[in-house]
């Protein structure tokens, strides 16, 4: 199943309509918010695709680290931030096996990477993502909710997790054919992450083609 996630995305990172260039507001947002940008606080960004939140946060003078399973994501982000002149400490992995020493990190970010994991990989991150951040120690997460309307797209392969087999080649969810998926629920998130001291959960949603198709998504914000 990973060696199958890993071609996925790696084909999807070879391509450069799948590399966006500038950060989600969100996580730009909670960076300002929450972390000094005075090149000692390290973050860690956890999936980090093609490196758009990596570019930002280095470029803010942050001490950057990033994660991914795709060796074609790890390698252009690589690229791009010597171009940029840019540091930054880029990996390939998973993320329910993360490659760092028990309490590094200030901060985490991990926008749309969780929910594409089974409920034991889901259940394995939370442990790392606990881990590695240090204590008092701050991370935002961004999952699919019940509501997006990509639920109940493709095989149901446990509880609210299903691989993705989308037919109509216009709708977002066609890229992600193949792909496990997993839809979250409040009641899942706060079990999940219930050793952190503070959680957050709120909701995002948009819709496109005139209200026919909503993207639901939690953003939960963690405190160790």
């Amino acid at each position: 199943m990973i060696n199958n996630r890993k071609d996925i995305w790696g084909n999807l990172h070879s391509q450069s309509k799948f590399r966006p260039k500038y950060p989600s507001e969100i996580v730009v947002q909670y960076v300002f918010r929450n972390f000094k940008r005075d090149g000692k606080t390290k973050i860690l960004d956890l999936g980090c695709g093609a490196g758009r939140h990596v570019f930002f946060m280095a470029n803010e003078n942050i001490n950057t680290y990033g994660v991914d399973i795709s060796k074609e994501g790890v390698e252009y982000t690589n690229e791009v931030l010597r171009k940029l002149k840019l540091k930054g400490t880029i990996v390939e992995g998973i993320i329910s096996k993360l490659p760092y020493e028990s309490n590094f990190f200030d901060g985490l970010i991990s926008c749309g990477v969780l929910y594409y994991c089974t409920m034991d990989e889901i259940k394995k991150s939370v442990k790392e993502i606990y881990r590695v951040l240090k204590n008092n120690g701050k991370a935002l997460i961004v999952v699919r909710t019940t509501e997006d309307y990509r639920y109940g797209n493709g095989e149901e392969v446990e509880k609210n997790t299903f691989i993705i087999n989308e037919k109509d080649e216009d709708k977002c969810a066609f890229n992600e054919n193949g792909l496990i998926m997993h839809f979250f629920t409040k009641d899942e998130i706060e079990k999940l992450f219930k050793e952190f001291k503070s959680v957050t959960i709120d909701k995002i949603e948009e819709t496109s083609c005139n209200g026919r198709f909503k993207d639901s998504n939690f953003l939960i914000k963690l405190e160790k």
